[in-house]
């Protein structure tokens, strides 16, 4: 199975214009799904969201295990181990994430759970993304 997304477009004034792979995708909670707007990280190792995604899921983190997690900048925070279903056009697929403190930090999709799983194609002159089932 494939399945493209376009890129989207964002300008900087440092950089000039940027693409971005963002998506909706639903993710399944006890009581339906709920869509969350995710951006792609090919350098996020795993995906993670915000804590308050985890009250809209309904994962309790009281039963998730505490990690130390450090970003890109050096700084290690305490975030909240756990997994989330994803439909992934239409698929759905169990994917490590964690739920972190900070809820200006953009959703992000990380490559846990998505790159063992698919073959990806980022097309920068038909400005899409290809996610190729294996």
């Amino acid at each position: 199975m494939k399945f493209k997304y376009p890129y989207e477009i964002s300008s900087s004034l440092e950089f000039g214009n940027i693409p971005n792979i963002s998506f909706w995708l639903n993710v399944d909670t006890s009581s339906g799904l709920v869509p969350f707007f995710f951006l792609f990280d090919t350098g996020a190792d795993v995906s993670s969201l915000p804590v308050s995604a985890a009250q809209k899921l309904a994962i309790d983190l009281d039963q998730c295990p505490q990690i130390p997690m450090s970003g890109y900048e050096g700084t290690t925070i305490s975030v909240y181990k756990s997994k989330i279903k994803i439909n992934f056009n239409k698929k759905p697929l169990t994917i490590p994430c964690v739920f972190h403190p900070n809820d200006n930090v953009p959703i992000l999709m990380g490559r846990a759970g998505i790159l063992d799983r698919f073959n990806i194609l980022m097309d920068g002159k038909s400005k899409e993304i290809t996610f190729e089932e294996i």
